[in-house]
């Protein structure tokens, strides 16, 4: 039983999903969107959008934003320091943009 542990808790640190964080996020007109990871230092990423998890590999950029790409539909997700966007690589348009973290209202007094 220990050893299944142990592989258990090694196969969740190796894949990431121990040390996965979400961010909530807001878009233009209200817009939900989640990403699970950490844009900063992960090469994939998982972006949620619509009730569909979307798993995204990084790609290099000369700009220094964080470009992450999800092949099988063609999204690309876009993330500066001060919002992120959502794009259709196969339309060649916007699909959602101005994304911010989504901040927790505190309770009023």
């Amino acid at each position: 039983m220990r050893t299944l542990i142990s592989v258990f808790i090694v196969m969740m640190f190796v894949s990431g999903h121990a040390l996965a964080a979400r961010t909530d996020m807001v878009c233009e007109l209200g817009q939900p969107m989640s990403v699970t990871g950490d844009h900063r230092l992960d090469n994939v990423i998982e972006v949620i959008w619509r009730g569909r998890a979307y798993t995204m590999e990084r790609v290099r950029t000369s700009t220094g934003a964080h470009r992450f790409e999800d092949m099988q539909s063609g999204l690309i997700w876009i993330g500066i320091p001060a919002k992120a966007m959502l794009l259709d690589s196969r339309r060649g348009a916007p699909v959602v943009s101005d994304c911010k973290v989504a901040l927790a209202t505190a309770p009023r007094r």
